[in-house]
């Protein structure tokens, strides 16, 4: 045998995916078809130079001294493992300098080609940056850049451009990167890996009391399954969550989506980890109703309790292994104190009066700056017994945690304690500026509570871990200040949310985004605060009425709801002017989610108050949404009237966003009805104004209506670069509306150029953030796009059932008749195909019936040539017979 290569070596791992159900599949001939594919790799890799360096089970690793030999070599082997059978196999090659040993190589590019193997699917190979930087670029793709675990980002290349699912990476994950390794749960984490990779398992909750790491496992356990969900594992943080009814919000807002959560995770394979469950335990019967409909779906929950459904497996999480606690004592001692080291059997002794709990450990080791481990082991001896007593009816352990971070707060200083306990008025987090505000903070206090790891620093915020804060609530609550620090704490986010309103509208847009959203918590708590207080239902109204274009453009629909209608309905003020922000934000919501008969009513009331209060601005946003709601309705002709009007309106108010919006939708329409250069000269002005005030949002709308007008004069090239400029737009603010929209759009350009694996890309896109969002016009849009492009590479089979979806969502929800007369027109297309003339014509004219109803030109126009081609067809038919 050769010896393996030194320095610069590329490193190839492969292995069968899937091998498991190959295994069921196959039976007896498993083994015959395993014997043949490790045949015919060795025969591959030995002919391009390859030295096998290790084989286990079904998977090789292989080195080579060159780059360009390793691609050549996958490559022929996966055109002959193609052409051989169902084997299908993922390769992963990197180049790097990994050191040598007797047994072979070790070092981080080994785990570096193992995890980009790792991430792939059957018959793919990936590159890493190092190796493409060495072979002919042709044929490579560029995929982006993936976080692998345990080797950070790395940019990853795949050989030939056949289409595979979303890599295996990090990046389908939202899970936070541990700061530090998980200490002496090794049994825990393998045990739990189990149980999630078995489909059998739909939901693990992880008990245990505050502070023992129940979090840290979830995560840990997360990660390390992540590769057997293809739609990744997502992370939930509840902790500052108390109403049961916000549970599947925060999920949704989680998953970046919107709509009803059961459609978004019906087709969905993922896992979910729902941490602090058991403050909203009563969410357990909406959790049980998501694995009912969502079968592809598992969790893993945290809990200090079981949630007892029938399909919870418990894991109750007991303190850590007595070698496991003194580890992770010295890893954080040394962490605040590099030189630590102490006697094994007093820290042994130290663990023990701490129970091994991981919390504990952490907050005790963060003293050894400022005390000796006998100080420590003292002050443990004299306050533990005491403080253990605690309430009769709590787990010991709570007690004993409780104890711990008692013992922790007796501590600090006087300024210390009282700037501890005010902290915990904050949910999610703080910046500094609010600390300073709300409670009167001062950096060096809060810097020393940072020390003591009694707060976080995180990226320019603040935060305490759930257990913590719920001690220092405790305090709070103690101090006979409460009540006037939740005052402060919600007028401090009613100010900050009145102050993001115009800029929301303008060139910080984006900022204001990601501010508000980082607050989201603390904003929710204010609006429960004003709900919930005798005489803050005006407040809490001007509040909720800032965050409208927040929720509009982030696509919170519901949580805006939920909000709004519980403060309207509070609220004794029918005048005031935020109940008209109200009401057009829910009427706005309404109208979104396809609840015409709930949308009317409201904007009709927020139009009338508005015009009684002289609000030019907020009459002008009103006409606006009821134009918007009049073009769901069919009503294309009092659309445009109140759209017109409400343009007319917003230009006397200098209202500059609800302009550039009301001109962009008009654009959107004006095509429609045939007028392309009204529909340029409206888009034209709308985007111009929105570029001069950064109004991202009215950019989007301004270029979604040039795109279309541009798409119905057949200017391709221009529709397609005016729509993916849109898109850009829309991804960076968030609006996935819009996301879905544009890329509808950009289907059916690429589809008319015969660009049709963009054109699938696109509307297979489109579809999944339909479902997400769960709107029948984008839902109708995205089938119309999907069936288009099945019917253009010649399977109509999967176009009719496309579009026999999109005919059954269209008659059922709020969807224009230009979209359905679309439907319609292709269902006819269809069956003259088949001969189906009759059908053909009942089809085509239904969609001319609708397209004429709504006054849609263009549709007409489509549907009656549609209609004219059938004619002749039929008269040709007739005459050979």
């Amino acid at each position: 045998m050769r010896e393996l290569p030194t320095g610069t070596v590329t490193l190839l791992f492969t292995d069968i995916a899937g091998s498991t159900l190959l295994l069921e599949e196959l039976g007896e001939h498993y083994a015959e078809a395993l014997a043949e594919h490790r045949r015919l790799l060795r025969a591959t890799f030995e002919r391009h130079d390859g030295i096998e360096v290790d084989t286990q089970g079904d998977a090789f690793f292989v080195a080579f001294e060159t780059a360009s030999d390793a691609l050549k070599a996958t490559v022929e082997a996966q055109a002959a493992l193609a052409a051989q059978g169902p084997i299908r196999v993922r390769m992963g090659i990197h180049t790097g300098e990994p050191a040598r040993t007797e047994d072979g190589y070790v070092g981080i590019d080994v785990h570096r080609a193992a995890r980009i193997s790792a991430a792939g699917h059957g018959g793919q190979t990936l590159l890493s940056q190092s190796t493409q930087d060495l072979v002919d670029p042709d044929g490579l793709r560029y995929l982006g850049e993936h976080r692998l675990k345990d080797v950070g980002e790395i940019r990853l290349y795949q050989v030939g451009d056949e289409e595979f699912p979303p890599l295996k990476s990090l990046n389908q994950t939202n899970l936070p990167m541990a700061p530090t390794p998980l200490v002496g749960r090794t049994r825990e984490l393998l045990e739990l890996v189990g149980m999630l990779r078995d489909a059998r398992t739909r939901l693990v909750t992880i008990t245990g009391p505050g502070g023992i790491g129940k979090t840290r496992l979830a995560l840990e356990a997360a990660t390390e399954s992540l590769t057997a969900f293809d739609d990744g594992a997502w992370f939930v943080d509840l902790s500052a969550i108390r109403d049961p009814q916000l549970v599947e919000p925060a999920i949704a807002s989680a998953l970046g989506a919107a709509g009803e959560l059961a459609d978004r995770l019906r087709d969905r394979r993922l896992l979910l980890v729902l941490d602090n469950l058991e403050q909203v335990v009563d969410a357990a019967a909406d959790i049980g109703r998501l694995l009912d409909v969502a079968p592809g779906v598992s969790l893993v929950t945290t809990s200090r309790e079981p949630l007892r459904l029938r399909t919870e497996r418990e894991y109750p999480l007991d303190p850590l292994a007595e070698a496991a606690a003194v580890e992770l004592f010295r890893q954080r001692a040394r962490s605040v104190q590099p030189g630590f080291a102490a006697d094994s059997e007093r820290l042994t002794e130290l663990c023990r009066r701490l129970e091994r709990i991981p919390l504990a450990i952490e907050l005790a080791a963060a003293r050894i700056k400022i005390l000796s481990l006998e100080q420590l082991l003292s002050r443990l001896e004299r306050r533990l017994p005491l403080l253990a007593a605690g309430a009769r009816d709590a787990p010991a352990r709570q007690r004993t945690l409780r104890a711990t971070i008692e013992w922790s707060h007796e501590l600090l200083n006087e300024d210390e304690r009282r700037l501890f306990a005010r902290l915990a008025v904050f949910a999610g987090g703080w910046t500094l500026e609010a600390a300073e505000e709300v409670c009167q903070a001062d950096l060096d206090t809060l810097q020393s509570l940072v020390d003591k790891n009694l707060a976080r620093a995180e990226e320019g915020r603040f935060r305490m871990l759930e257990t913590i804060r719920e001690y220092a609530l405790g305090q709070l609550e103690d101090s006979g200040v409460a009540d006037e620090l939740r005052h402060r704490h919600a007028t401090h986010y009613l100010v900050l949310a009145e102050d993001a309103g115009p800029a929301l509208t303008g060139s910080e847009q984006h900022i204001v985004l990601e501010q508000l959203a980082a607050d989201y918590e603390n904003l929710r708590a204010a609006l429960e605060w004003y709900t919930t207080t005798p005489g803050g239902a005006e407040q809490g109204l001007r509040l909720a009425s800032s965050l409208v274009l927040f929720w509009f453009i982030r696509g919170h629909y519901r949580d805006g709801l939920h909000s709004l209608e519980r403060l309207m309905e509070a609220s004794d003020d029918e005048g005031a002017p935020a109940r008209a922000g109200a009401l057009y934000g829910a009427g706005l919501f309404h109208t979104l989610m396809g609840s015409e008969e709930r949308a009317a009513p409201l904007l009709e009331e927020s139009l009338e108050l508005a015009r009684t209060l002289g609000d030019k601005s907020q009459v002008a946003r009103s006409l606006v949404v009821l134009g918007l709601l009049a073009f769901f309705r069919n009503d294309m002709r009092g659309a445009r009237s109140l759209l017109e009007e409400g343009a007319a309106l917003a230009r006397a108010a200098d209202d500059r966003w609800c302009l550039a919006d009301a001109l962009g939708t008009l654009s959107s329409i004006y095509p429609l009805q045939g007028e392309a250069d009204a529909a340029q000269a409206a888009g034209t002005e709308g985007l111009a104004i929105a570029r001069r005030f950064g109004d991202r949002q009215g950019i989007r709308m301004a270029l979604f209506g040039l795109a279309l007008t541009a798409a119905r004069r057949g200017d391709l090239g221009p529709a397609r670069a005016l729509g993916e400029e849109g898109l850009a737009v829309c991804r960076e603010i968030g609006d996935l509306w819009f996301v879905s929209y544009f890329l509808w759009l950009l289907a059916t350009v690429a589809t008319t150029s015969g660009q049709l694996a963009a054109a699938r890309a696109f509307a297979e896109e489109s579809l999944d953030v339909a479902r997400e969002l769960d709107a029948p016009l984008l839902l109708v849009c995205a089938l119309d796009a999907m069936a288009a492009v099945a019917r253009a590479e010649g399977d109509d089979e999967t176009a009719r059932a496309h579009l026999d979806e999109a005919e059954r969502i269209g008659r059922a929800g709020t969807v224009p008749g230009s979209y359905l007369s679309s439907v319609l027109r292709g269902l006819g297309e269809l069956a003259t195909a088949r001969g189906d003339l009759t059908g053909a014509r009942l089809r085509f004219e239904e969609s001319l019936s609708f397209a004429r109803e709504v006054g849609d030109v263009w549709a007409s126009e489509r549907a009656a040539a549609s209609q004219a081609t059938l004619a002749k067809k039929r008269d040709d038919v007739g005459q050979e017979t």
